[in-house]
């Protein structure tokens, strides 16, 4: 639900980050990650993969799978906290650089 506290471009970058530095710690691409999902009986073409993680825009139950399907075992929240934030501070310097012209 866009605008709500959960969706937020910091957590949107965090999870594509989380997801695609997983992928090519492990040298996998899209197709690969959609094989290993149809495996577990979920049908994901690469290309939709690829939008809804670039895109940062998945259901928790595709997230737990996806993870389940790169190999990863264990989750530093305190670390995703820490990216979190440091993209907070990314997107936060980005507009106060760039501030949105007014509108009439």
């Amino acid at each position: 639900m866009a605008g709500s506290n959960y969706d937020t471009p910091a957590l949107r970058e965090a999870l594509k980050r989380l997801i695609r530095s997983q992928m090519v710690l492990k040298g996998m691409e899209y197709k690969e990650l959609s094989e290993r999902l149809e495996v577990m009986g979920i049908h994901q073409r690469p290309g939709t993969l690829r939008t809804k993680i670039t895109t940062g825009t998945l259901g928790a139950q595709l997230l737990l799978a996806i993870l389940i399907a790169i190999g990863m075992r264990t989750l530093d929240l305190e670390q995703v906290q820490d990216v979190i934030e440091d993209i907070e501070n990314e997107l936060a310097q980005d507009h106060s650089s760039n501030p949105a012209t007014p509108t009439m």
